[in-house]
């Protein structure tokens, strides 16, 4: 699979077909929920791609200008991008792709997914369960802080229901934690209901939230669902919820759903050690995805970012 490099096609959204595009993403060994077409459309600004003969490698490229200058990005919400490919390819052909990248965008920061390897990226981490096994066994490897803290759950009696009601888990995310998320602005919350809506037109994102005996709502959650993976992609935790363990109770119970569906329940991860730590006491694995940096901008331009 050495191949040379004008085997890598660029291409324009405009000249990209969706239909092909999302039977690769499907296909991929590595096929993520973040490379489909309608994800890229709904959250990114701009995106082209770079493709490999016939739609069977392929890496989007997500993209925003700033003084004039095009520059590649990871748009909010999206986890994980980089090289899609049915077959396993040669490291080399990795890095002629990421050569491609610098020949167009002199600017980049740019999560690539777990199954790439390209040199002169950092770490990121990330945390997988898998739940093509019975609850009973996959209970086996929750940590013993986590089955004390489903214990006092328990106590409180709280109901695990099902919710289609995005708008306003969104809306709660964002009353939450904008403050601590300054890069998110506000139309990329209207980006991601918008997405939301068209992933609901094909079954692919679904809500979960825990309420008390009152009926007062403690935890709300969005997950996406592809035929790989559930992915948790925006949880709310208030006050009340977070002192009654709710959170804990809801990806508990959302565990006893989905158990023995062949399926990974996607985390998402953090760069925080806290809430990696709470991903860990259900026994998942550390998944880590590589994050791609690098700025070969005139002097005077490096600040712009």
């Amino acid at each position: 699979m050495n191949e040379p490099i004008s085997d890598i096609s660029f291409l324009n959204r405009a000249e990209i077909d969706p239909i092909r595009w999302d039977q690769c993403i499907q296909a991929s060994v590595n096929g993520l929920i973040y490379a489909r077409s309608v994800y890229l459309d709904k959250m990114a600004a701009h995106w082209s791609a770079l493709i490999w003969r016939d739609y069977e490698i392929v890496m989007p490229l997500p993209w925003n200008k700033k003084m004039g200058v095009s520059y590649l990005y990871q748009p909010a919400f999206t986890a994980q991008l980089g090289l899609f490919f049915i077959q396993d390819p040669l490291p080399l052909l990795a890095e002629e792709f990421i050569g491609a990248c610098k020949a167009r965008f002199r600017f980049c920061e740019m999560a690539l997914n777990f199954a790439n390897e390209v040199e002169g990226t950092s770490p990121r981490a990330n945390y997988v369960l898998n739940l093509n096994r019975s609850y009973g066994e996959i209970r086996r490897g929750y940590k013993k802080r986590l089955l004390e803290n489903l214990g006092e759950a328990e106590v409180h009696q709280l109901d695990y229901q099902a919710d289609t009601d995005y708008s306003s888990t969104i809306q709660l995310f964002k009353k939450q934690y904008a403050v601590r998320m300054p890069q998110v602005r506000p139309k990329d919350y209207e980006r991601f209901e918008e997405l939301c809506l068209a992933l609901h037109q094909h079954n692919m994102v679904f809500a979960r939230q825990v309420r008390d005996r009152s009926g007062e709502l403690l935890n709300t959650s969005i997950f996406f669902r592809d035929d790989k993976r559930i992915y948790n992609i925006m949880s709310v935790s208030l006050p009340l919820g977070r002192e009654k363990r709710a959170h804990f109770y809801l990806l508990d119970r959302l565990i006893t759903e989905f158990a023995q569906c062949p399926l990974l329940l996607d985390f998402e991860g953090s760069q925080l050690p806290g809430v990696a730590e709470f991903y860990r006491k259900f026994g998942s694995l550390h998944q880590p995805y590589p994050f791609l940096r690098y700025n070969h901008l005139p002097f005077l331009l490096r600040l712009f970012k």
